[in-house]
This record gives C-alpha cells, sequence and structure tokens, in this order.
C-alpha cells in the first residue's frame, strides 16, 4: 500500500483575524508547497521551510488547521505531531501549515483578542 501523500501549502507572514463566531481567518504572506507523507521527518520538512523562506528552524513554529475546524491551531513539533497531520486530513490533498517565527507568533498573538481556543 502506497503511503499517502499531502500537499503542505506553508505560509509565512500570514496574519490571523478571528471573526465574532471565534473562526480564525488568514491573508497575506508568501505561500510554497511541499509534498509530504507519513513517513516525511519533522526535521526533512523544516528544512525543506528553511530553504524556501531562508531564515533558521530554530525560530519557527509549525501549525495547522484539523478539517472543519477554523478555531484551532494544532502545533507540529515532533514527528509523530508530523504524521498525525497528514492521517487526521482523510480524503483532503492539501492542507494550509502556518509556519511563524517567534516574531511573528508575538505579533499574531497581540493583534488577538484572549481566547481559550488559541494556543502560542
Amino acid at each position: 500500500m502506497a503511503a499517502k501523500k499531502v500537499i503542505a501549502i506553508c505560509k509565512l507572514g500570514t496574519e490571523f483575524v478571528m471573526d465574532k463566531d471565534g473562526n480564525l481567518s488568514y491573508s497575506g504572506g508568501d505561500a510554497h508547497a511541499i509534498g509530504i507523507d507519513e513517513k516525511t521527518l519533522l526535521g526533512d520538512f523544516k528544512s525543506e521551510i528553511e530553504d524556501m523562506f531562508n531564515f533558521s528552524a530554530d525560530t519557527m513554529s509549525i501549525k495547522y488547521f484539523l478539517p472543519g475546524n477554523k478555531k484551532t491551531l494544532i502545533t507540529i513539533s515532533k514527528d509523530k505531531d508530523l504524521q498525525r497531520m497528514v492521517n487526521f486530513l482523510g480524503d483532503t490533498d492539501t492542507v494550509d501549515v502556518f509556519v511563524m517565527t517567534e516574531e511573528a507568533a508575538v505579533r499574531n498573538l497581540s493583534n488577538m483578542p484572549a481566547s481559550r481556543y488559541i494556543l502560542f
């Protein structure tokens, strides 16, 4: 059985806005696509992101939304998290992945109303 393949649309410089229902939307930034599967290692994924956006993985945070849930950003911090993301997507072939530097995470957090749903 072939491994499930997903196109991760990696976005950097995205600004998040929360609507009155608590759903997050985003705008702006730069985007690049990376093909991944459930065997992709987080270190390799981060290395490819580093090359695309030309910055260090040391200050990188990677997050995504589960399908049908625009209220909670899920953090990818280890190989198993990346594998879960691929598995959680079901029949979806693409996923928006938000790449944040520590500086961007602080900026996004300071622009958002307090919410129990947002974990940075």
